[in-house]
């Protein structure tokens, strides 16, 4: 897998200041990038995976606090299923050899809805099931020939709230339901399942969510052992 080139599709969880396209999305600003000690590409789980794999960076189009499903509320779309984000993982020309997708966090802190018995067209990309595997569909068609890695979302830990207790049921909703879907889709569109949810201890971070530098590299770790089992 060496000299290949990578692109994410994520959240705040995979942003880093000087690297989220837009800039300006980012979780991981300078405050942050200090309190976690995720200070340069090396110390993101994105990066440390690309370092593993002897491979280079295309594109991070992560955008903090963004969805798969679209927003009806939100004027930018910075919803994952979007054409924008989907078509924008290139750059120079350059086609990514290799696209991870490690969204859904935000769905389910929203509690949206997996899937709807008859649902409209219309619909598809307010519902996470469908909105992404609209999501896989539009970078499937834009990027026939890179490898897709579909990331289940992991467990997190906090290592300085002592009485923290990971929230399984968000929104009225458990975690598993959208990993489930996750799983679901991978295997539906043959993109490559990182199923992080069953197979990575838990991360550790700075309030619950966001990784600290051990936490990127529970992540990272977690990818590449998955990887590894092929």
């Amino acid at each position: 897998m060496n000299n290949k080139y990578f692109s994410i599709l994520g959240d705040s969880i995979s942003t880093l200041e000087g690297y989220s396209e837009p800039a300006g999305a980012e979780f991981y600003d300078t405050a942050n990038k200090i309190a976690s000690g995720v200070l340069v590409a090396r110390d993101t789980w994105w990066g440390r995976v690309i370092d593993h794999f002897g491979s280079k960076l295309s594109v991070n189009n992560s955008f903090s606090g963004s969805t798969v499903c679209r927003i009806s509320q939100y004027e930018i779309e910075s919803y994952s299923c979007s054409k924008e984000r989907t078509s924008s993982l290139s750059r120079n020309g350059i086609i990514p050899d290799v696209i991870m997708i490690y969204m859904g966090t935000n769905d389910w802190g929203r509690g949206i809805d997996i899937s709807r018995e008859g649902c409209a067209e219309g619909e598809k990309e307010y519902l996470f099931l469908t909105a992404y595997e609209t999501m896989l569909e539009r970078i499937k068609a834009k990027y026939p020939d890179a490898e897709i890695w579909c990331l289940t979302l992991a467990v997190s830990k906090c290592r300085t709230v002592h009485d923290f207790s990971f929230p399984y049921s968000y929104s009225g909703r458990h975690i598993t339901e959208y990993c489930d879907a996750i799983r679901h889709c991978a295997e539906k569109y043959g993109c490559r399942l990182i199923d992080l949810y069953n197979n990575c201890e838990p991360y550790d971070t700075i309030d619950g969510f966001h990784p600290n530098a051990d936490g990127m590299k529970t992540i990272a770790e977690g990818v590449i052992g998955e990887i590894a089992k092929d």
